[in-house]
């Protein structure tokens, strides 16, 4: 019934009210409504396999030749730039009249790039603020990343494939800037700079290729001779850590949109969200030596550190084998000398190895002595805490997560937040020596801080003791003599410090730091405060 209805209406519609059915656009109101219809009947006779439902051949040919028609009589658009790539906002023109928007149009590019008016100290602060770096040293960088070649689509004069003019470098390198400082969206910076967030992203992602490699590479130097080694380790030989280079411990970073596949190796017993694991080695500067890759939240520290390229070049000797440094120590007619030693050492915390390179405190002692050096470690290498704190306050993706479902481009993120940390730590000048020192005697220091005030603390119940007071627990849990667990066979020859067991390098610092605390050569070094730059 309803194909005759179809053929009815094909008969009256047509101009010579016969057999032609192909002319059917004499009256346009029938036709267009009669169009609707038939391409309805088209869809569902395609469809319908019952031959009895099926649309007439010659009206399927009709529609289809119908429908060619249109599409050939509409007149073609004109080929325009992909919506990705711009934003569509609407601003009011000088004439008062709404026009589409371009990225100079924001404030951003009015204040920072055309006409930029950090012209007081209050206005630098706030840029500062606000992208997390000095107003001329964010022009440097801009320079940095228009002569290189991760960005080369972004270089003055380069245009995309329908001529249209990329978008500046200066904003793009500012909306990095604020997503890494205030975790903020790619649709926000669209908001502000009038520039598609599909942009963004894409710009984010060389921009982290960029940080993690070449930025990366030229702020974040790991030392190599004992030459490059002097200037880390200047603070630690005040403190009487002698052949200390830094210290080293790692920290965990929120992974949001982890791979379902790699959730459960992500899941540590430290936080409930999917995390990755980085470790790192700082000097008391608060300067990132080195850095590993990331690892999955749930290796421990002791799994980690296998996989750390430095700590294990340091481990077998292939760097830092020519640094050289010396002990105080007591011979058996209690007279002071001094022996010399080849490498260097890290401060660690009880979570890793058992390795002469990586000293921890103890944990359970009863002499006194290791009850102070053990103290006093525990106060100097709070800088790597207060790094990871640094970073995640500064880097504010690091605090509240990555969002990355390729783990390789969290792990960029974080090499990239390492360098640019460096990097500011130069601007600033807190990378250079700490020369301001605090005695450890209490007699030239009335106001010293708690670090240096608890060393005088003889009340045994600060003295961490055994549970029988007859030996020591090392790491993993087993007892050491203490008839056993002294400084060891003396030489004079010169001992390389990878080459010794840990307990028996320890001893010999605890042996350094007591004769040095004696006679109040203990130093606690502090930073000349200087001005930080806006």
């Amino acid at each position: 019934m309803r194909f005759q209805y179809v053929e009815s209406f094909l008969k009256a519609t047509s101009s010579g009210g016969g057999d032609d059915y192909i002319n059917i656009s004499a009256r346009d109101e029938q036709g267009c409504y009669f169009n609707d219809i038939l391409n309805c009947f088209m869809e569902e006779s395609e469809e319908d396999d019952d031959d009895d439902n099926r649309l007439p051949s010659y009206m399927f040919k009709m529609a289809k030749k119908r429908r060619l028609d249109e599409m050939n009589s509409k007149p073609k658009e004109k080929q325009t730039r992909s919506p990705g790539s711009s934003a569509k906002q609407n601003v009011m023109g000088e004439d008062g009249n709404i026009r589409r928007g371009t990225w100079k149009d924001s404030l951003w590019w009015l204040n920072y790039v055309e006409a930029p008016h950090l012209l007081t100290p209050r206005l630098k602060h706030k840029f500062r603020r606000r992208f997390r770096m000095p107003f001329e040293s964010w022009q440097k960088l801009v320079l940095m990343l228009k002569n290189d070649d991760h960005f080369s689509v972004w270089h003055d004069g380069s245009t995309d494939a329908f001529g249209t003019r990329a978008s500046p470098i200066e904003l793009l390198s500012l909306a990095v800037l604020r997503y890494l400082g205030r975790k903020c969206t790619f649709d926000d910076l669209e908001e502000l700079t009038f520039i598609s967030e599909r942009t963004h992203g894409r710009f984010f992602q060389a921009f982290i290729d960029y940080g993690s490699t070449i930025l990366y590479k030229a702020y974040v130097i790991s030392p190599q001779t004992a030459d490059e080694a002097k200037t880390h380790m200047h603070e630690m030989n005040l403190a009487g850590f002698n052949g200390a280079i830094g210290s080293m411990d790692a920290s965990n970073v929120i992974i949001i949109n982890c791979r379902y596949g790699l959730r459960q190796a992500h899941l540590g017993h430290k936080l409930s969200k999917t995390a990755r694991t980085y470790n790192i080695i700082v000097n008391h500067r608060r300067r990132i030596l080195a850095s590993t890759g990331g690892h999955p939240s749930r290796w421990n520290d002791k799994t980690i550190v296998l996989f750390d390229e430095f700590i294990q070049d340091l481990r077998n000797g292939k760097v830092l084998c020519d640094n050289e440094f010396e002990l105080l120590e007591r011979d058996a007619d209690g007279n002071i000398t001094s022996a010399q030693y080849k490498g260097v050492w890290v401060q660690v915390d009880n979570g890793y190895l058992e390795w002469s390179i990586t000293i921890p405190p103890y944990k359970c002692c009863s002499d006194l002595k290791e009850v102070r050096w053990s103290q006093w470690m525990e106060s100097m290498r709070k800088d790597v805490e207060c790094t990871f704190g640094i970073l995640k306050k500064r880097w504010t993706i690091l605090d509240k997560g990555i969002e990355a479902s390729i783990i390789e481009n969290a792990d960029k993120v974080w090499l990239t937040c390492c360098a640019l940390h460096n990097m500011l730590l130069e601007i600033d000048g807190y990378d250079e020596l700490w020369e301001g020192e605090i005695s450890s005697d209490p007699l030239l220091n009335e106001n010293a801080p708690f670090s240096v005030r608890r060393l005088h603390d003889d009340d045994e119940a600060n003295v961490r003791l055994h549970s029988d007071n007859l030996g020591r627990e090392s790491n993993n849990g087993e007892i050491i003599d203490s008839d056993h667990a002294g400084p060891g066979r003396r030489t004079k020859d010169v001992q390389e410090v990878w080459k010794m067991g840990q307990e028996q390098f320890r001893q010999r610092l605890v042996e350094h730091f007591d004769i040095l605390f004696e006679s109040y050569e203990i130093k606690w070094p502090t930073r000349v405060k200087v001005p930080r730059s806006v």
